[in-house]
């Protein structure tokens, strides 16, 4: 018999125990703050432009940008976050982009008047 009540009771503490639910889901990662220079690549048409990407501002104020290459300068406009994806248009080339960030870097695509484009990038260090 009381072996029998032992064999209840541990069975009683497994299922509180196990009643409670999966396990929590790991925290969400902290907000997208993108601002900073970058060192990019450019991959379109078979060539490598390498320059210089400068995001400002704040997801409260909004976000400014520029990009400097070999090619010339243009200013950066619309720059939206959403989770780990950031969009944005360079007008001046008819490019709509979207690069997605992990670690102190990003790559994605670029549509443009001249076709499409690999771009990539990482943060410089202090910045």
């Amino acid at each position: 018999m009381l072996k029998r009540l032992a064999s209840s009771a541990a069975l009683g503490f497994l299922l509180t125990a196990c009643a409670g639910g999966p396990p929590p889901e790991p925290p969400a990662p902290p907000p997208l703050d993108p601002t900073g220079t970058y060192d990019i690549t450019v991959l379109a048409q078979g060539m490598e432009i390498l320059g210089v990407m400068i995001i400002s501002g704040s997801a409260e104020e909004g976000y400014a940008g520029s990009v400097d290459t070999d090619m010339g300068g243009a200013s950066m406009y619309n720059i939206l976050v959403e989770g780990q994806t950031m969009t944005f248009t360079i007008p001046d080339a008819g490019i709509d982009a979207e690069v997605v960030f992990e670690g102190d870097g990003f790559s994605g695509g670029m549509i443009g008047d001249m076709g499409d484009a690999a771009i990539s990038g990482s943060k410089r260090s202090g910045r």
